[in-house]
């Protein structure tokens, strides 16, 4: 998810997708955090939108930052230093965010603070604060091991996993909510499960997946998404465990079928595009920082309940302008607080970045020398 750091240019078209993957996460949020339910709406355009294609989207993105990630860390095998070293660096990040939010509750909005927010502050990794950067160090301590056993396979039983998996998680157990074969919500086995795939396209290539290919899977995956939301909305009188945003089972999670559809067709347009621009790579590093603002716990109340409720919108033409231009102001908002986090790292923290870190693993490394 965070940006990676290339040798060469990097591509501006992946580095849109990492834009465009952090928009839509802010879109989800829109819709799930507003303080108007959708959920509770009858059905209608409106809703359709908002549920069948905005909501389901947010997962999307998710999907397409890890996807983004794990299409470089797969390129070579790295051994847990590299590993270690990654999710120190994102250890900062993620400490400025957890403590300086918790900062500006603590003076404007001290109601916002709960005891499980204090200790995230300090802890934020390990209490899972967030769980997206949670499951993603854990999944890069993991890598080197998942990397090495991967090719160790060979294409054939490669190929043989990655259809078991599809099978399992995202076509029997990635249709109806209730059925998941173990996959849980919010779990590093999500990463592993796309790790598992991305993994396979990237090594042995996959000849047929063009194109034409890829919008068919954008255009089946949200048509699937739509549908069930249609249906799912005249059947809510049925029971089915989890009330009525059962209505958005099928975009749920980010390994259930039309997510992956989306997620993969979306990915394979954009990688196969190749173009430079320098603004668009300059604002594509402070993606991260728009997730960890604006899905910190407390955000929610305050940015759809407080400040972009769409109550007053809901049930006219200007739902979905003020959709797309509410989300657009809290991305250009979490960005500007970005640039400043960047000023304040370049004089700081960046200027060897991970050296820190190189001094303490050589000088671990230079005590267990000596012990043998």
């Amino acid at each position: 998810m965070p940006p990676r750091k290339h040798q060469s240019v990097r591509n501006s078209s992946i580095e849109l997708l990492r834009i465009i993957a952090a928009y839509l996460i802010v879109l989800r949020h829109f819709v799930g955090g507003n303080a108007t339910s959708v959920w509770e709406q009858p059905l209608s355009v409106n809703k359709v939108f908002l549920e069948g294609i905005i909501y389901p989207s947010g997962k999307v993105g998710v999907v397409l930052f890890f996807l983004i990630s794990a299409w470089f860390l797969c390129e070579k095998t790295s051994g847990l230093k590299q590993s270690f070293r990654r999710a120190w660096i994102l250890e900062r990040e993620l400490l400025f965010y957890s403590i300086g939010i918790t900062l500006c509750l603590a003076l404007f909005h001290s109601e916002s603070l709960t005891l499980k927010t204090l200790i995230g502050a300090i802890l934020p990794t390990s209490t899972e604060l967030w769980w997206y950067p949670t499951s993603y160090m854990v999944f890069l301590l993991l890598h080197p091991f998942l990397t090495v056993g991967l090719h160790a396979l060979g294409q054939v039983m490669h190929r043989n996993l990655c259809v078991l998996c599809i099978l399992l998680w995202s076509v029997f157990g990635g249709i109806v909510s209730f059925i998941s074969f173990d996959m849980t919500e919010q779990n590093v086995m999500i990463f592993v499960y796309l790790y598992i795939l991305v993994a396979y396209w990237r090594w042995y290539g996959i000849s047929w997946y063009r194109r034409f290919v890829a919008i068919a899977s954008i255009i089946i995956g949200y048509a699937i998404s739509v549908c069930s939301v249609i249906v799912l909305t005249v059947v809510t009188t049925v029971d089915w465990g989890g009330g009525e945003r059962q209505q958005t089972m099928l975009g749920q999670n980010e390994w259930m079928l039309p997510i992956t559809l989306i997620g993969f067709g979306t990915f394979a347009l954009f990688e196969n595009t190749n173009f430079h621009n320098r603004a668009i790579n300059n604002l594509a590093k402070s993606t991260f920082a728009v997730y960890l603002i604006s899905a910190h716990p407390a955000m929610p109340a305050i940015l759809w309940g407080e400040f972009f409720d769409m109550n007053t919108v809901y049930n006219t033409p200007w739902l979905i302008p003020y959709t797309f231009g509410s989300a657009l102001v809290v991305y250009m908002v979490c960005t500007l607080i970005d640039y400043i986090r960047r000023g304040v790292f370049a004089l700081t923290v960046d200027r060897h970045p991970g050296g820190f870190f190189n001094a303490i693993w050589a000088r671990v490394a230079k005590k267990k020398l000596s012990e043998n």
